[in-house]
């Protein structure tokens, strides 16, 4: 099996390659259900093919599927489920159909990615074709180049937009239940979502069980390198820009993944650990950073003992300082204020730069007592 093509990060791919990693059946079932882009036909082909060429195995108790015998029959209870689900969605009578469709443009060069919905359930349809066709609309629309025909919208315009997501929500007329897919630009279903209040005790338990998965899958990365990760699992569909963060560990009996990073939304900005669950998706980050982001090189030097508490601290409260000041200022980021780190970008700070001399009355000693605990715990509490 190919079982790589369900791996999308090409840093984690690569380095179960070099290490010749083997995956247990279990573990394969996994990675093809995290798999955003995999349609649901790619994952009833992978599953199929590891209960035809692989060895059964016990599933784990924390799945709390006892009555199963193993990986195998799980695999078709699992997807007799969503082939029931399937059957559902198609069938043309009965029921009225509704899309969201939502696209991502981004403005300028330095502005972030805004996120536009097009259609967002606002018009019901008879039939799914109906439904499909619309939204075969909105993509000729939208993304020209994609659909593959000769449509007057420049070029430019088509490069800085991006289809986010498609959503068709099913809903029966003559009963209270509705499914949900999730679609690719290809308008083929990528996977489903119930609502628990719909599902029988069975059909809930099958739905949640690979949630309940853990694995300790090696991935390259160590303690301080800078990533960048999906932050919204385990919605699997979402195609959100994922976010700059740095790498902590993968930890527990449950295999969690904890990444420290910041929220440039308040005044000042937070700086906060959290916990991601698919760290399968993990890539290095190489791309430059900008505004708040910047304390992740620093959070990266010290937590790989390159960088000491005190210029850790300095860093933050000058750089929240930075995203205060932010707010009023008119004047590009360049000529704000500058962190200036020696040519491997790890060793201590060597200055500020600036262009306005209100931006260097930071009284940085005094500041640093205030905040010290605070930050410590945060960094060294792991």
């Amino acid at each position: 099996m190919k079982i790589y093509r369900f791996i999308q990060s090409k840093s984690v791919r690569e380095h179960l390659k070099k290490i010749n990693y083997t995956f247990s059946p279990l573990q394969m079932a996994y990675i093809i259900w995290q798999c955003p882009d995999a349609t649901l036909n790619e994952r009833f082909d992978a599953w199929q093919e590891i209960i035809d060429t692989m060895p059964d195995a016990p599933l784990p108790d924390n799945m709390d599927l006892k009555e199963m015998e193993g990986v195998h029959e799980f695999l078709r209870q699992y997807m007799k489920l969503q082939k029931e689900f399937l059957d559902e969605f198609n069938r043309e009578e009965g029921g009225v159909y509704f899309y969201r469709y939502t696209i991502r443009e981004l403005p300028n060069k330095s502005w972030p990615w805004e996120y536009i919905t097009i259609e967002n359930f606002d018009h019901a349809f008879l039939s799914l074709s109906e439904c499909k066709r619309a939204i075969q609309e909105d993509i000729d629309y939208e993304s020209p180049l994609l659909s593959g025909i000769n449509f007057p919208v420049p070029l430019k315009r088509c490069e800085e937009e991006e289809m986010v997501e498609i959503v068709v929500q099913r809903q029966m007329v003559s009963a209270n239940f509705e499914i949900t897919a999730f679609l690719n630009e290809r308008l083929e279903i990528l996977a489903f979502d119930i609502p628990q209040k719909y599902l029988e005790p069975k059909g809930e338990q099958l739905m949640n069980a690979f949630k309940k998965m853990y694995f300790d899958i090696p991935v390259p990365f160590e303690t301080g390198d800078i990533v960048y990760a999906d932050m919204f699992y385990p919605n699997l569909m979402s195609r959100e820009e994922p976010c700059p963060v740095v790498f902590d560990s993968i930890s527990g009996d449950e295999k969690r993944c904890f990444i420290y990073s910041v929220d440039s939304k308040s005044p000042t900005g937070n700086f906060f650990r959290n916990e991601i669950k698919n760290y399968l998706a993990l890539e290095y980050y190489r791309e430059e950073l900008n505004g708040l982001g910047r304390f992740l090189k620093t959070v990266s030097s010290f937590l790989k003992g390159r960088l000491d508490l005190e210029k850790l601290i300095q860093t933050w409260i000058v750089l929240s300082f930075d995203q205060m000041t932010a707010k009023v200022s008119e004047d590009p980021e360049e000529n704000r204020l500058q962190l200036k780190y020696s040519v491997d970008g790890t060793d201590e700070l060597t200055g500020l730069k600036t262009t306005k001399l209100k931006t260097n009355m930071i009284n940085i000693n005094g500041s640093c007592r205030n905040i010290a605990s605070s930050i410590e715990r945060k960094i060294r509490m792991r």
